[in-house]
């Protein structure tokens, strides 16, 4: 919502007979809606696979991310659906080392990440600074 505001700033004596006025004028604008404007939509999420593909929900807050160990299957595909509840800039974007991942997490928007796990052990998952991980264990099919 945008609004004209019209402000007499100031007045000038440049000598006993001339004065100088200054008006300002300018928009102030206003990020919330106006009243029976309805808001712009939440943007859909974007899938990262078919619907039909197992999904890991993986909420990441305050406590880094949970939950914090994530068991897969080499070879099966899988979307790792990561939410992020806390504003710690620390964990802002994750990273998969072994699989060469990094994706944004913006706040409270579900980001998905397919994956799909060639070989068993343990890989790490990761905030972008290496502070907070947590372990993506892939076991034989």
């Amino acid at each position: 919502m945008s609004r004209p505001l019209r402000v007499a700033a100031l007045a000038v004596s440049l000598s006993p007979l001339v004065s100088v006025f200054f008006t300002v004028s300018f928009t102030v604008s206003c990020s919330k809606p106006a009243e029976g404007t309805p808001a712009a939509a939440a943007e859909p999420v974007e899938l990262a696979a078919p619907a039909n593909v197992k999904r890991v929900d993986i909420a990441v807050n305050d406590s880094g991310f949970s939950p914090s160990t994530i068991e897969l299957k080499k070879g099966e595909p899988v979307v790792l659906r990561f939410t992020r509840t806390t504003k710690s800039e620390c964990l802002k974007a994750i990273a998969i080392p072994d699989l060469k991942i990094e994706k944004d997490l913006p706040l409270n928007t579900p980001v998905e990440v397919a994956v799909t796990p060639e070989k068993e052990g343990k890989m790490v998952l990761q905030c972008w600074m290496a502070m907070i991980k947590a372990t993506i264990n892939v076991v034989g099919s």
